[in-house]
């Protein structure tokens, strides 16, 4: 389903030195996790996995252990149960939206259907949940518990729009569902290994701040690049969410910048295209780009509490990143 994202692992590799070796024993890990003995369940696991995607939100994790004096094996557990974690809610994601391709590949439930894919992504977030109860800390188990209710409530959010672009959905609206969808895992990662690495409550806070700014910008520069972004890199068709009815911010401040009906009509007489091109036009992508540097700097400012190391550094520059990538 997901692209083995070979370019997407040499564009952060420089970003995620001090975790290399971290990262490693996490990819071996869910390969292992991959390798299922279920002649069905194995396959399809191998097929969302091993290889795919950034490793950003378990980069986060590790990092956010090193702050402090994490437990090693206890740290594996953490960085590997978020990876867990974002993939099933990819995979539930994929069926809820429909969706053929992910980077460029055909999504698991184009390929096994829509029961057995929810099933895979059921087994992923159990996976996941033994993996934060391995970590033994009491309170990264409840903050998964947390997380995992974001999730599903922002997606609820989305789901209850039932794709209609004619809904009005405002500018708060479209945060409380990223805050949900997105932003809570990117907490997770990020206050969960603040926890395990034993960090006084206020850094602990700080983190959890810089998890959810970060996420946030994240998700919103994946919307901008939704519209922005060049379909070859992508691995899908530009303004593939407006198409499928998901309202994202630039859909929101392109119909604020219309006259009243004008953006249903639009939709209406000329179709999603018409509105892709629209926005790619306007000047909504770079409103939305200044949003999203503002959240990183938030983000950044979030981490002033913690002493001046490598680790927060690299937690800089990974927020930078997020704001900077074309993919």
């Amino acid at each position: 389903m997901l692209g083995r994202g070979e370019a997407a692992v040499t564009v952060t590799g420089s970003l995620f030195g001090l975790v290399r070796t971290e990262l490693d024993e996490v990819e071996a890990q869910l390969t292992a996790t991959a390798q299922a003995e279920h002649p069905l369940l194995g396959p399809m696991l191998s097929m969302v996995l091993p290889g795919a995607g950034k490793r950003l939100r378990p980069a986060l994790a590790l990092l956010a252990c090193k702050l402090g004096q994490a437990e090693p094996v206890a740290m594996i557990h953490m960085a590997v149960g978020v990876e867990l974690l974002h993939t099933a809610s990819l995979v539930h994601d994929d069926v809820v939206d429909s969706s053929e391709l992910r980077r460029g590949s055909a999504t698991l439930y184009t390929k096994v259907g829509n029961a057995l894919a929810v099933l895979v992504g059921d087994y992923l977030f159990a996976q996941s949940a033994t993996r934060c109860v391995a970590t033994a800390n009491l309170r990264v188990i409840g903050l998964f518990a947390e997380t995992l209710a974001s999730m599903c409530q922002g997606q609820i959010d989305e789901a209850s729009r039932g794709n209609n672009p004619h809904l009005k959905v405002t500018r708060d609206d479209y945060y409380r569902t990223i805050r949900g969808k997105t932003a809570s895992l990117f907490v997770l990662a990020c206050e969960g290994g603040a926890l395990l690495a034993g960090l006084p409550e206020p850094q602990i806070d700080a983190m959890r701040v810089f998890g959810e700014q970060l996420g946030l910008a994240f998700q919103l520069i994946d919307d901008i690049l939704d519209f922005s972004g060049d379909e070859r890199e992508l691995g899908k068709p530009v303004g593939s969410d407006l198409r499928q009815g998901t309202i994202t911010l630039p859909v929101v401040y392109l119909r604020e910048s219309m006259q009243d009906g004008s953006f249903e009509c639009l939709f209406d007489t000329a179709g999603p295209e018409a509105l892709v091109a629209e926005i790619r036009s306007s000047p909504v992508l770079e409103r939305c780009q200044d949003e999203a540097t503002k959240l990183v700097t938030r983000a950044k400012a979030a981490l002033k509490v913690l002493p001046r190391t490598e680790t927060r550094q690299a937690l800089t520059e990974l927020a930078d990143y997020a704001v900077r990538r074309n993919t």
